[in-house]
């Protein structure tokens, strides 16, 4: 069974609207139990400041205190002292007053470490519903594996950084040698060019040689024999590769196979880069869609734009049809093969992890151009218009960035809050 998030629910009210409260409160508990989540507590009003300390002690997840009532700031600003936990305020019975009020004097004593939010008891608050999205994309990264093809000392670099980052949270790592990938591919029957084509469609090449045809079939074939062969079955997988070995073993790139496994809903990551392994998969959970790792290959401050660049991309995330994009060279090696995928034009969030710093650096920006074909960076590029400030962000950001066309700034903040990061946001 699939871990849910913990929900602590504790309402409290005055005797005065108790009949009131207590079919608010029940409306809202059940709000929150539509959402899936393992909901602990009671819909049953609270009306001491004993029973709403000992409701807050238990462990959750996430802890909300729905004011049922007006009447209840008194109980609230003493059982809240020093408490994480979200006061959830309604437009009727004075909920909102009584809320303002707790959060105004545990304000003034320095003692407010909740959020408030306002909705009707039969809807989830948006910034609540955000963090249940986090806290969802979180369970399932938990729940997931990464299988990395790469050396014990990468993969004991990875452990060590995902451990750093997730705590709790962190998935479980299995690791392969590059080796183990070869002798998958000498034993299986080789892929026509044909075949591959077929499988990963929209992309041909301009300039096509039988070297680089072949590298771009068997990448294809890499990416389902990973699929058959080297994941357990779970729901959620996190493929990674340290992308030099590979290229030294095998004579090919991983690129063809990311790109493969991100269309077949796999996450897939470049370089066997941690950080950007859980922002990657975030994304992908958070939204439901493949992301785009990249790195930041130039900025221009006159015009606020930045290039980004990687030499592998998911096609769906181009918005031509029939041609998504073509293979080529790999752009470090001249191996076979890179992508150069011609991503769509439209809104965007950026996000750069930063492990050693343990800060997130969030932007969001408009994609202007792609597929412009510019020499000496990666074959996948994109024209970034970034809405915030460019030299503030270049001061504060990496080099790996996760590129998504959802909406999920908000969800990534709350994420890297959770996770005790500096969140940077532009």
């Amino acid at each position: 069974m699939s871990v849910r998030p913990s929900v602590l629910f504790a309402s409290v009210a005055s005797r005065l609207h108790l009949d009131r409260a207590r079919e608010t409160s029940f409306r809202a508990f059940t709000t929150m139990e539509g959402l899936g989540v393992k909901v602990i507590g009671s819909p049953g009003p609270i009306l001491t400041v004993e029973e709403l300390s000992k409701a807050l002690s238990e462990e959750a997840d996430l802890k909300i205190v729905f004011v049922a009532s007006g009447g209840t700031s008194r109980i609230l600003r003493e059982a809240l002292k020093g408490h994480e936990a979200w006061l959830w305020a309604h437009p009727h019975d004075n909920s909102l007053p009584s809320a303002l009020s707790a959060r105004e004097k545990l304000r003034s004593s320095g003692s407010w470490k909740c959020e408030l939010v306002f909705s009707s008891p039969d809807e989830v608050p948006r910034k609540i519903m955000a963090e249940v999205r986090v806290l969802n994309a979180l369970c399932k990264l938990k729940e997931a594996e990464v299988v990395a093809f790469c050396s014990e000392k990468k993969a004991g670099k990875i452990d060590t950084v995902l451990s750093s980052l997730l705590g709790p949270w962190k998935p479980e790592i299995r690791r392969f040698d590059v080796a183990d990938l070869l002798k998958a591919l000498e034993k299986a029957r080789p892929l026509s060019v044909s075949e591959a084509i077929s499988i990963l469609k929209g992309l041909d090449s301009e300039s096509p040689t039988p070297e680089l045809s072949l590298g771009f079939a068997r990448g294809v074939q890499m990416a389902l024999l990973i699929e058959e062969q080297f994941l357990s079955g779970r729901e959620k997988s996190i493929v990674t590769f340290d992308c030099f070995d590979v290229i030294e073993d095998l004579g090919i790139t991983p690129c063809v196979a990311i790109s493969l496994l991100l269309e077949h809903g796999i996450t897939a990551v470049c370089e066997a880069d941690p950080a950007s392994m859980v922002l990657m998969a975030l994304c992908h959970y958070l939204s439901g869609e493949p992301p785009w790792m990249a790195n930041l290959a130039s900025y221009d401050p006159a015009s606020n734009t930045l290039t980004l660049a990687h030499c592998t991309a998911c096609p769906s995330l181009s918005s031509a049809w029939p041609y998504r994009g073509h293979f080529m060279e790999h752009f470090e090696s001249g191996k076979p093969a890179a992508l150069d995928i011609w991503l769509r034009r439209g809104p965007v969030v950026l996000a750069s992890l930063q492990p050693g710093r343990k800060k997130l650096v969030l932007a969001r920006g408009k994609v202007l151009d792609s597929g412009m074909g510019e020499e000496g960076m990666c074959r996948t590029q994109a024209l970034v218009e970034l809405k915030g400030n460019i030299r503030a962000f270049i001061e504060e950001t990496g080099n790996h960035h996760v590129l998504t066309y959802s909406d999920i700034y908000e969800e990534l903040a709350r994420a890297g809050r959770r996770l005790g990061l500096e969140v940077v946001a532009y």
